[in-house]
Formats: C-alpha cells, structure tokens, sequence
C-alpha cells in the first residue's frame, strides 16, 4: 500500500503499469478484451467514458489483481447500494455522510465492517 502523503495513482495510470508489467501493448490487451484499442487508450489517460464493470473485471482477471480494488480505483459503485438506500434511511444517511469523513473515520467503519469489532 502507498504511503499516506504519495498521491494515489490514477486508474488510467494503474492498468497502464498492470498492462506494461504483463508484457502487453495495448493492442494486445484489447483484442483480448474484445475493446478498441484506442479506449484502451483512453482509459489509460484517464479520458472518456468510466469503463463498465464488467471490463473492470475482465482486466482485473487479465492482469490478476482484486477486481473490488480496479473497481473502486475506476469510480464503479455497486448497484445494490442504491438500491438498498431507497429502503434503508440510516444506509442511506451513512453514504450521504461518507464524503466528508475524516480518514480515521473512515478506517474506523472500514475496519469494524471488515472485522465485526469496533476500532479504538
């Protein structure tokens, strides 16, 4: 994981690393995509459209990384937390909040979702 002060890199600059530490152009990696290579491009630039969720996973699967890390990384939410906001006011009112959350607030919900226990 990156230190806490070195910016975070990009997803465009992220599957452009994966890509170039598999050994593959970028013609390569579209055509096994089933994508035109110059959105490959473009993803790799951080331009155009966000890709979809399933070549997030499709690259992911490629490149053998977390497909939930790409995801994030690309802006891809799942569906199912719109949908559960509609039903669930105190859901609904956390995804709200979470945008102005200081970064220990953060890990503090990260780590009691992910290991059950409250984190001091």
């Amino acid at each position: 994981m990156a230190a806490k002060d070195a910016p975070q890199a990009t997803f465009g600059q992220t599957i452009q690393r994966l890509r170039r530490e598999n050994g593959l152009t970028q013609r390569q990696l579209a055509g096994e995509l089933g994508v035109d290579f110059t959105y490959l491009s473009k993803l790799e630039n951080d331009r155009g459209e966000r890709p979809s969720e399933k070549l997030v996973r499709q690259l992911a699967a490629r490149c053998g990384v977390d497909p939930e890390d790409l995801l994030a990384l690309a802006g891809r939410l799942p569906e199912e937390l719109g949908a559960r906001a509609k039903d669930d006011l105190t859901f609904a009112r956390l995804l709200r909040r979470l945008p102005e959350m200081t970064e220990k607030e953060l890990e503090k919900i990260y780590h009691q979702a992910k290991v059950g226990k409250p984190r001091k």
